[in-house]
């Protein structure tokens, strides 16, 4: 299982490999030609409570081979702590690598498995405009049934993927991988999270210049309120509880 050198971010105690899209998708592709196995996974503060929330969740993040950096506030901790020459290039999400999988020297065929019928089939729609030589498959994963999960694996199975690509959310997201790692020999497989909706136009996209200054967050949470106020707003008092009572 390939693992990139990491560092660990100051305060919150997890490891990241601060990557830019260019290192990333060469990880990637040299995984993919050398045949090595890799996990990418991406920390934000979410995800970081999460780690200390779940042990099942920690360790796959444990064992991913890279894990990015998915939010400023880890970028500026690492920053300051472990004062590295970091650029906001660092600071990627899913939508800001993935499609470049589309012209990846030696990536042949994907498999994105998650989102509703119609965001499966929009974000194909997107990919395949691209342009490239990558044979995309689709597979919805909304709503997910347990029992389906040897069902999604010999749909895969039958593509044979060079990358797998799941989107549907942590910590299901990170589940499905591990069940699927198992049963499948897929060199390179990364949890996107709402990646596939933003892509193919399902879910809002915030501009880019406001994942740059910090401030996505307040984007999709006034899009989807409902949905993400408990993360934004009260999940980061919890996690410094957590942080507080473990120090």
């Amino acid at each position: 299982m390939t693992v990139i050198p990491s560092l660990n971010v100051p305060l919150l105690g997890v490891a990241v490999t601060p990557l830019n899209r260019a290192e990333l998708l060469a990880h990637i592709r040299d995984a993919v030609q050398e045949g090595r196995q890799m996990l990418v996974a991406g920390h934000n503060l979410h995800s970081v409570y999460l780690w200390y929330s779940l042990p099942e969740f920690r360790d796959f993040y444990d064992r991913a081979g890279a894990v990015v950096v998915d939010g400023m506030p880890l970028l500026a901790l690492l920053r300051i702590g472990q004062r590295a020459r970091l650029r906001t290039e660092h600071r990627i999400g899913s939508t800001d690598w993935l499609d470049g999988l589309a012209d990846l020297e030696g990536i042949q065929r994907v498999t994105l498995l998650g989102g509703t019928p119609a965001a499966s089939t929009a974000v194909l729609r997107h990919l395949r405009s691209l342009g490239g030589d990558v044979a995309w498959q689709g597979i919805p994963g909304d709503p997910w049934r347990a029992e389906d999960v040897d069902e999604v694996a010999e749909e895969i199975r039958a593509h044979d993927p060079q990358v797998l690509l799941i989107g549907m959310g942590m910590p299901l997201q990170e589940r499905i991988a591990d069940q699927l790692a198992a049963r499948l020999d897929v060199p390179v497989i990364a949890t996107v999270g709402g990646a596939l909706d933003q892509l193919g136009g399902t879910q809002s996209l915030a501009p880019r210049r406001l994942g740059t200054m910090g401030l996505e967050w307040a984007w999709r949470l006034a899009t989807d309120p409902r949905r993400l106020a408990g993360r934004y707003l009260l999940e980061p008092m919890k996690l410094a509880a957590l942080l507080m009572w473990r120090a």
